[in-house]
């Protein structure tokens, strides 16, 4: 597996900011979603959290994420 280039200060802040967005954006749909009883926020929070949660990994550590699989080569 190759190695990514590193982010710098800005990039992670930036990292950052969009991980508090996401995560944020999620529980507000899945609240949403409970207390006005839409289904579709339901099943679509809990994605944006999940989303927010690998930008929180992009912050910690400063790498943009690769694929979790290998590539292969054509």
């Amino acid at each position: 597996m190759r190695r990514l280039a590193a982010l710098g200060p800005a990039g992670r802040i930036l990292a950052g900011i969009l991980a508090v967005t996401w995560i944020a954006a999620g529980t507000a749909a899945f609240v949403l979603g409970v207390f006005r009883h839409f289904w579709v926020p339901l099943l679509l929070g809990p994605l944006a959290v999940g989303y927010g949660v690998l930008w929180i990994r992009v912050a910690r550590t400063g790498r943009k994420l690769d694929a979790p699989w290998p590539k292969r080569s054509p």
